[in-house]
């Protein structure tokens, strides 16, 4: 599964993250994720977005988030998946397919 995902700002250990799932790099939904106690909370659905394909990945995005940083100013495309190792099977893997820096 893919998805793009852009940091549109954080303040005070909470991000603001934009999404859209599939090829298309629309970034019309909306995520936030607050730092400290590592909760993900949908803001606003993606457009086209299926409520399971949602929160697919925001588990992979939020596992993704506790055991790696992840900067702001780019838009990355990311593919995920539930891992096929027998000791993660529960765990999803996320991995940068590619990125785009945002001018102002």
């Amino acid at each position: 599964m893919f998805a793009w995902v852009e940091v549109l700002r954080e303040k005070d250990n909470v991000m603001e993250i934009a999404y859209s799932l599939g090829e298309e790099m629309k970034l019309d939904g909306r995520i936030s994720y607050e730092k400290v106690t590592g909760t993900i909370k949908l803001e606003q659905m993606a457009e086209g977005a299926s409520p399971q394909a949602t929160r697919d990945f925001m588990e992979a995005l939020k596992e993704r988030m506790q055991t790696k940083p992840w900067g702001s100013g780019q838009i990355i495309r990311v593919a995920y998946s539930r891992s096929t190792e027998s000791e993660l099977v529960n765990s999803w893997q996320m991995e940068k397919q590619a990125a785009f820096v945002r001018f102002a």
